[in-house]
């Protein structure tokens, strides 16, 4: 079976992905990193051929990616000051400038990401010996409750909460590689600067002894209540690259907010609104003792939800809780209830059609290139083209 797969993720990489999933579900543990990773490898492949308009970051990234191009490192580094971004996903940019295939900026990203969420799905599937049926729902919740789209257009964004949630989950569920989750907590803020929004949030909830009570959740609200006028002091005060960033950021969603309630509308508001439902479900009615997740999970919704009034761009948050809420989630549906799998289809049977009905805009859109031509190419075919 393993043969087989990493065949065909060699020469027919796309239509293997209905394979690759049947070996993920049904496969043996052992195996389950190397499913994920064909399955993450297939999903950016197929979303090598997005062409991304010139309003998403995806567009932007790309222009710098072109920019750094035969440059020296010196170069580079002397031109990263007039660029805004972080510094990693510039040099990253860099990176893959020597390889003159721009598509691959999005491919790495994205396969990185997908394999990371397949990994921590199959890892505590693993723990807590869930059955098939129940399995099956969560994959699919989270796949279809993650829109790749906003993946690709953010890229940086999502990446850097998908390693949020890999670090969490060895700090707080496998409790062991704390020294490399500290080591992801303080990497991402240099890969999207937002993340110091859920980073504090977690300094607040270590700092209480990873509980949810009074004062970690009046210190959260006291210190975002006043964030404008607190980054505006910093950044004022002290000189420092990333408060300033901090602070242009916050500043430029506080000025676009109303654009930002725009774009977050609609489609994307409702799927964002039903997966925080569906975690906040599964909290509320799992009878299980208090435990360190459920609280961060708690005191994150809450602090979300106080600053989207603010900055409507605060929702997007809530795919942090997704990934968080894996945990949880297969708790719930350790017992193998009916009920329970049956509202769960439900949810996914509604999160599947609209993402379909997304995904349709935007395919009618004709934002992917020649794409059924490459359905029976091999890897490199694609990668190289």
């Amino acid at each position: 079976m393993i043969l087989l797969c990493l065949l065909l993720i060699i020469f027919f990489p796309i239509l293997g992905i209905p394979l690759f999933l049947m070996g993920y579900i049904f496969g043996k543990d052992k195996n389950s990193l190397i499913y994920s990773s064909l399955l993450g490898i297939s999903i950016a492949l197929l979303f090598n051929f997005f062409i991304p308009p010139t309003d998403y970051d995806l567009f932007r990234h790309q222009l710098i990616v072109e920019q750094v191009t035969n440059l020296t490192f010196d170069e580079f580094l002397n031109s990263t000051k007039y660029i805004n971004l972080e510094f990693l996903p510039t040099l990253y940019s860099y990176l893959i400038s020597f390889t003159n295939h721009i598509n691959l900026l999005q491919f790495f990203v994205i396969a990185l990401g997908y394999t990371i969420i397949f990994y921590i799905i199959h890892d505590y599937r693993k723990i807590n010996e869930i059955k098939i049926i129940p399995f099956i729902f969560i994959v699919l919740f989270n796949f279809f409750g993650f829109y790749t789209l906003y993946f690709i257009s953010g890229l940086y964004f999502y990446l850097a909460v998908i390693l949020f949630a890999l670090a969490f989950y060895f700090d707080y569920v496998k409790r062991k590689y704390k020294i490399l989750s500290y080591i992801i907590y303080f990497t991402i803020l240099f890969i999207h600067n937002s993340m110091f929004f859920p980073i504090f949030i977690l300094f607040i909830f270590k700092l209480f002894k990873n509980k949810l009570n009074l004062k970690s959740l009046l210190c959260c609200v006291f210190v975002f209540t006043l964030s404008t006028y607190i980054l505006e002091f910093l950044s004022s005060t002290l000189d420092i690259s990333f408060i300033n960033n901090i602070n242009n950021m916050y500043s430029h969603y506080l000025l676009k907010n109303d654009e930002m309630i725009k774009y977050y509308s609609g489609s994307i508001f409702i799927q964002e609104i039903t997966k925080l439902f569906v975690i906040l479900f599964v909290l509320f009615f799992k009878k299980d003792e208090k435990n360190a997740t459920k609280d961060f999970i708690y005191l994150l919704t809450i602090c979300i939800i106080l600053m989207m009034p603010k900055s409507f761009v605060m929702i997007r948050f809530i795919m942090l809780i997704q990934l968080i809420g894996i945990v949880p989630l297969i708790n719930y549906f350790k017992d193998n209830s009916y009920n329970k799998k049956l509202f769960l289809l439900s949810i996914i049977i509604f999160l599947t059609l609209l993402y379909m009905y997304i995904f349709y805009n935007v395919f009618h859109h004709e934002h992917f290139e020649n794409i059924s031509n490459y359905i029976f190419t091999n890897i490199i075919g694609i990668l190289g083209r």
